[in-house]
């Protein structure tokens, strides 16, 4: 963020991808497309003070895969570059300069030392695409392919349910079903990667967590919350398009779910909480 790479929103995104894959936030950020591995990896070598090389334009020597074995390369992800020689008082010292992912471990740069028998071994940053080519380049390692992102829901598929208690989410389900809509529990980024045809149904305040007034998505949003102007205005902010203040009224479930599906994207905030609210 202070690099100006992000705002907040995209931050957001890439927290919430972060901690539903358990994959490094970096990656989370890159696969949420937001930003680039190389401005990932700009930023953590300024954080941890090393510098950062771009293994894809590195003319990388073969004769350097002899220094480390594979099995240290593999455990470690750690590429060698080159060894340079640093003239001294007392005479000549080689270092050896390796690549490794961020963030730098300690244990691998002594590792690589300790295989290697050079005194000094300096680490540099790369990103996780390149060590993986280099490594394979090198020594012949394949890594498993990384699981793709979770596709959004298919056009006409089931409701998305969000934030709700389990109990509330099955009553819900089961009112859908007897009218022929089928509902599913929703993840954070299944909610933050739907597409205008899909409908989420949540309460404001689930919502308002994990939007916090900085992201919009682009499937119609049914919200339940106190049917005030207070909760109205909360919808509104959020640009949900129906509102509910009881959820487990079919009737009126019924009615919001139906004014949505197969209506296009635009439509103005419908009020469904009782006869005495009307649209506003």
């Amino acid at each position: 963020m202070e690099m100006g790479v992000l705002n907040r929103a995209q931050l957001r995104l890439g927290l919430v991808h972060h901690h539903e894959t358990h994959v490094p936030l970096g990656r989370a950020l890159v696969r949420e497309g937001v930003c680039s591995e190389a401005d990932v990896l700009r930023g953590l070598a300024v954080q941890l003070g090393v510098e950062a090389v771009d293994l894809e334009r590195q003319v990388l020597d073969p004769a350097m895969a002899a220094l480390i074995p594979a099995r240290i390369a593999r455990q470690y992800r750690a590429v060698p570059l080159r060894i340079e020689h640093v003239a001294l008082e007392q005479g000549e010292r080689e270092v050896l300069h390796i690549a490794l992912p961020a963030p730098v471990s300690l244990e691998a740069v002594d590792a690589v030392r300790a295989v290697t028998g050079k005194p000094r071994v300096e680490a540099h940053v790369a990103s996780d695409t390149a060590l993986t080519h280099a490594l394979a380049r090198l020594y012949g390692i394949d890594e498993p392919a990384e699981p793709s992102t979770p596709a959004a829901p298919s056009p006409g598929g089931p409701l998305l349910l969000y934030g709700w208690p389990p109990v509330t989410a099955v009553l819900i389900s089961r009112q859908l079903a007897r009218h022929g809509y089928q509902a599913r529990v929703a993840t954070p980024l299944d909610v933050l990667h739907t597409r205008p045809e899909d409908v989420v149904l949540a309460p404001i305040q689930a919502m308002e967590g994990l939007l916090a007034g900085e992201v919009r998505i682009e499937g119609a949003l049914i919200v339940h919350g106190t049917s005030d102007d207070e909760g109205f205005e909360r919808a509104r902010q959020l640009g949900a398009r129906g509102f509910l203040a009881n959820p487990r009224d079919e009737e009126l479930l019924l009615r919001a779910v139906r004014r949505l599906r197969g209506r296009g994207p635009g439509s103005s905030l419908a009020g469904d909480s009782d006869s005495s609210h009307h649209s506003p």
